[in-house]
């Protein structure tokens, strides 16, 4: 059967100081009157019924998931005691679902992610999963760019294998590091690559085997976990073995390894929404490019984002700064250094200011 993941773990640093360690970005509303966990979960419902829904958090936010998303049943919300990557979060899900399900088919998606055309979206996830059911193999959705992006790691494209429903799959041929200015033009023009998602569809079986091929490490402690899942020693297991696995993302760890890779060229509407500027690509500003809300006052100003959680934010004239202001921080950047914001929150961390982390 179909099953949809999403991984909820992010710490969100760059959307300091909306963003805390109890409250990450995933749980914001900054797209829409919604948090954005809410919203991918309702892009997936009309596909998956809740009872094979599932989210990866951290222990710490689980109680704030099932809050937000009372529909799936409590166990369907799985707590990293540590956040490892992506390869280890896909893997302790692939575990979850195997017992579940020896048969199951999953998609994997950020829970912090915006996307248009949401049935278009749906579409292209059963094409994939139609793929990897018929062959086996990885999968991830690759986006077609429509600029020079920097930002983005990208894939490169192999040779067409088939059709499915309208979307053509290809073997993926390699994944690329972020590239310079140069570059990003030249894939561009090239039309050979993608912007790489984070999307991904696979049979939990087959992930699981492909991180024993590549990742011996890795799969010994997630083998731990499996077997003591639904025991008394579930746990005590997981919290001992957890932090211990291997640090790596499923991208670099599992899926430019594996021996059976596809990509699906995609091109609706998509944002990762990385950083503070980005809220521009899935907002509507005013007319001098100004996103505001909350108790903003903005007179002769341009190309920004002014928000307020709670005191009053005046802005005379400026152009091209975000200005974020809560309860007890105020955050004040150009746009084009936003990226930098982690930066804060590593400066915070080292100065043991964690009343505001």
């Amino acid at each position: 059967m179909l099953h949809a993941v999403i991984m909820a773990g992010g710490s969100g640093t760059r959307f300091w100081p909306a963003s805390r360690k109890d409250r990450p970005k995933q749980f914001l509303a900054l797209a829409a009157d919604k948090p954005l966990l809410r919203m991918t979960y309702e892009r997936l419902a009309p596909l998956i019924p809740a009872q094979r829904i599932w989210v990866v958090t951290a222990v710490d936010t689980v109680g704030l998931t099932r809050d937000l998303l009372p529909e799936l049943p409590p166990e369907n919300v799985l707590g990293e005691p540590e956040g490892r990557d992506t390869a280890a979060c896909v893997g302790f899900s692939a575990q979850v679902l195997r017992q579940h399900d020896p048969e199951a088919v999953c998609v994997i998606l950020p829970a912090d992610h915006v996307i248009g055309d949401e049935e278009g979206f749906r579409k292209s996830l059963l094409a994939g999963v139609r793929q990897v059911s018929d062959e086996g193999g990885l999968l991830t959705f690759g986006l077609r760019p429509t600029a020079p992006e920097i930002g983005f790691g990208y894939l490169h494209l192999g040779q067409v294998v088939r059709e499915v429903d309208g979307f053509t799959i290809h073997h993926l041929d390699r994944f690329v590091e972020k590239p310079d200015e140069a570059m990003a033009r030249t894939y561009l023009q090239d039309g050979g690559y993608l912007w790489n998602s984070g999307l991904f569809a696979w049979r939990a079986e087959d992930l699981l085997a492909e991180i024993k091929r590549q990742l011996p490490l890795l799969s010994e402690g997630l083998s731990k976990i499996g077997k003591a899942l639904g025991t008394p020693e579930e746990t005590a297991v997981l919290e001992e073995t957890y932090p211990t696995l291997q640090r790596i993302s499923v991208d670099f760890g599992v899926m430019e390894g594996a021996e059976k890779c596809w990509t699906i060229p995609v091109d609706y509407p998509w944002s990762d929404v990385g950083s503070w500027p980005a809220l521009r690509e899935v907002s509507l500003a005013d007319e001098a490019g100004v996103i505001s809300r909350g108790r903003v006052v903005n007179v002769d100003s341009a190309d920004s984002v002014i928000l307020s959680e709670g005191p009053v934010v005046a802005v005379v004239g400026v152009k091209g700064l975000v200005v974020v202001a809560t309860k007890d921080a105020v955050l004040v950047v150009p746009a084009d250094q936003a990226q930098k914001v982690k930066s804060v929150v590593a400066e915070l961390e080292r100065r043991g200011w964690h009343d505001v982390l």
